[in-house]
């Protein structure tokens, strides 16, 4: 769908030379982008925005911050920004070694020595790679409750765990290990990470509205965060109590703020170009390039452009922060719900802008055909799914996600047979997947039927031999 007269070759002209004469019926896409995006996605709300050669084009909200007391959402909503925390936490680093403070080698227990001494040494560097060795979430501590008086307190958490595989070796994405960034922070200026990042961060990019979040404050214009049941219904978020991330997860902030941060960046407010450049040099281990650098998620979109930025994901919220260096753009999404399938509108939005080309949500399929399978059947189901390949696929997703996402939420309703039938015909479209037979096995185990369960399983083996999970289920119901 063609919504504007304009050329991609003269919109490009546009970003890199002249922004005060951006075509205003733009904004009007972008604008119906996001209310079609709250409609079909069914989500609480959503706040996005669009900055331009350090200027905000266009920023909205729509949907209700606060569904219980009816708040609408507004351009000021401060949502959990979750992980994109990390990237504010990174630029804060590279600040203090742009001024020669320290150095991205050097060992951070030379910062923080009471850090204990581990089997293995690990850098700085290595800490916002996520290729320190430290360890991930256990259970419980992605939402966890307890309150941590200091980073200090929050380092020490998890000082006395080994590292979990030798340091420059692995990925493994840890939000706790950047915790020890925010030690040496405040070891190096004497100052509370929440205070140099105001200080340093939010201040010089007049980010008024941007703070960490602390659990028992009243903080006006603050967004509910909500998950959705079983039957897919929304329902509050648990309590969670972020000053166990704050570096890495527990940052609240609105899309105006976060658009002058993606401004501090690219006018070079907040570090020189040459540092940023220097974040953006992908990770280099023994036999992989990663997509990501020094906090940042690096990327290309489909139509070979580079940006960077990075997504979040908290207890009851996404967000995504998007970044087009060449074209001086930068894109936001925040959204008050945690659940699958949200796809990425700050990146949808970021092509709008670019590819003068309309872009249309789609709906889920699963929920769909879940809506059909609890009211009436899972015949009636598939008959609504024939219908919207035929007449409505550029409205509906209907990707093998999507019912591998029916036939799970089948299993937790206890309709193992409808299950089945959902992942055999997933099997049946593309026998050489092997989520389907995995599908049927773990509808069989929880049915009850162990041998038809092993009977899958050992399907799914023969297309993926060295698959952890299938092995321990097939263990699981031999031992047991």
């Amino acid at each position: 769908m063609q919504l504007f007269s304009f050329t991609t070759k003269y919109l490009t002209f546009l970003f890199l030379f002249n922004i005060s004469i951006f075509p205003q019926h733009l904004a009007q896409g972008l604008e119906n982008y996001l209310h079609e995006y709250y409609k079909s996605k069914n989500v609480p709300s959503i706040s996005a925005g669009i900055s331009i050669k350090n200027k905000i084009y266009w920023d909205d909200a729509v949907g209700l911050a606060d569904i219980e007391n009816h708040v609408p959402a507004n351009r000021k909503t401060l949502y959990r920004i979750a992980s994109i925390s990390k990237v504010i936490t990174a630029v804060a680093i590279m600040q203090l070694v742009e001024k020669n403070k320290i150095k991205l080698d050097d060992d951070p227990r030379k910062y923080i020595p009471y850090f204990p001494k581990k089997k293995w040494k690990f850098t700085i560097r290595q800490l916002l790679q996520h290729t320190s060795g430290i360890r991930t979430y256990k259970s419980g501590e992605f939402n966890s409750t307890s309150y941590f008086h200091s980073t200090k307190e929050a380092v020490m958490y998890i000082a006395n765990d080994s590292l979990v595989y030798k340091p420059g070796t692995k990925f493994l994405y840890t939000t706790l290990g950047y915790n020890l960034l925010a030690a040496i922070i405040e070891n190096i200026t004497g100052l509370t990470f929440p205070e140099y990042i105001t200080k340093y961060i939010f201040l010089p990019c007049k980010m008024f509205s941007s703070q960490a979040e602390y659990q028992p404050q009243i903080v006006y214009n603050r967004a509910r965060g909500y998950e959705r049941n079983e039957f897919r219904e929304l329902i509050n978020a648990p309590l969670a109590d972020l000053s166990i991330k704050y570096a890495g997860g527990g940052f609240i902030s609105n899309t105006e703020d976060l658009l002058k941060f993606a401004e501090g960046l690219l006018n070079g407010r907040l570090i020189s170009r040459a540092f940023l450049d220097t974040m953006l040099v992908p990770t280099k281990l023994k036999n992989v390039q990663l997509d990501s650098g020094l906090g940042f998620e690096i990327n290309w979109d489909t139509d070979g452009r580079l940006y960077f930025g990075h997504l979040g994901g908290g207890t009851g919220f996404v967000s995504l922060l998007v970044i087009y260096p060449e074209y001086n753009l930068a894109s936001v999404d925040l959204i008050n719900l945690n659940d699958r399938n949200l796809g990425k509108p700050a990146l949808d939005l970021a092509n709008i802008a670019l590819n003068n080309k309309y872009i249309h949500p789609r709906k889920s399929l699963a929920d769909r055909m879940l809506e059909i399978t609890t009211s009436v059947n899972i015949d009636s189901a598939f008959k609504i799914f024939r219908k919207i390949k035929s007449d409505s696929l550029a409205y509906y997703n209907v990707g093998k996600s999507e019912f591998n996402y029916l036939g799970y939420d089948l299993i937790e309703l206890k309709r193992y047979s409808d299950a089945i039938k959902v992942f055999n015909f997933l099997a049946s479209e593309d026998p050489k997947d092997k989520s389907g037979f995995i599908g049927m096995g773990n509808a069989y185990y929880f049915a009850g039927q162990k041998n038809n369960s092993l009977y899958y399983y050992y399907k799914a083996l023969k297309l993926d031999k060295s698959n952890k999970y299938i092995h321990d289920m097939i263990n699981k119901i031999k031992n047991h």
